[in-house]
C-alpha cells in the first residue's frame, strides 16, 4: 500500500483505494479496474501517484485485448428550459 501526503485541497487524511477509472483513449471510453487511488477522507479527491500513472500509460499503448466489452450510453446534454 501507498502512503499519501494530506489532502492538497482541504488538508484532510489521504488513503489508498483500489478503484475503477474511467478515461479517454484514442477516441474511445476505456476502464481500468483496480486501479490504486488516493482517496480523501475529508472531501472525497483522488489522486494518482506517478507510477500509478506511468503503469495506466504503459497499459493503453500495450493495445492488448480488453479482459471484457461493456456498452456505455451517450446523452446529448439539454439545459432545462428557462
Amino acid at each position: 500500500m501507498r502512503t499519501y501526503s494530506n489532502c492538497f485541497y482541504c488538508g484532510g487524511k489521504v488513503e489508498e483505494q483500489r478503484l475503477p477509472r474511467e478515461l479517454r483513449w484514442k477516441d474511445k471510453v476505456c476502464v481500468l479496474e483496480d486501479v490504486p487511488v488516493g482517496v480523501c477522507q475529508r472531501c472525497g479527491e483522488k489522486f494518482l501517484k506517478p507510477e500509478v500513472v506511468k503503469t495506466i500509460d504503459r497499459i493503453l499503448h500495450e493495445e492488448k485485448e480488453p479482459l471484457r466489452t461493456i456498452k456505455v450510453p451517450v446523452y446529448q446534454y439539454e439545459p432545462d428550459p428557462v
